[in-house]
């Protein structure tokens, strides 16, 4: 009986070595996912950071070309008022031009009236 205890004590020992050994692997194992998780997330945490700094960035950019953007269309607007101005003004002008052409064309020139003067001064002496 005695032989059968050891036997029996020795296959415990082993069965208990194996369990141990498994353990101990899976342990290795969970450390090393850790370990893994732990670059990833630090990784991550990076790339996160690097992208949060790159969309501000690209929040100031288009901040900024709103800005320009509403600059420009107040100076547009500006320049389209000054144009609707001038553009009147040069009505007035050619409206006038108009008129002044009509009048000059019912009116003599001056060298013309000074003939017609000397002709009429020829006509009344005789």
């Amino acid at each position: 009986m005695k032989k059968e205890t050891k036997t029996k004590a020795k296959k415990e020992t082993g069965t208990e070595m194996l369990a141990r050994l498994v353990v101990n692997g899976f342990e290795k194992i969970r450390g090393e996912i850790k370990e893994t998780e732990t670059r990833i997330k630090e990784e991550l945490k990076k790339e996160i950071s690097l992208v949060k700094e790159e969309v501000s960035s690209v929040k100031e950019d288009v901040s900024s070309i709103k800005e320009e953007v509403s600059s420009i269309k107040q100076r547009v607007s500006s320049i389209e008022e000054e144009q609707k101005e001038t553009n009147r003004r040069l009505a007035s002008i050619e409206r006038k031009q108009v008129g002044t052409t009509l009048s000059l064309d019912e009116t003599v020139h001056r060298s013309e009236f000074d003939g017609i003067v000397h002709r009429v001064e020829a006509l009344e002496k005789k």
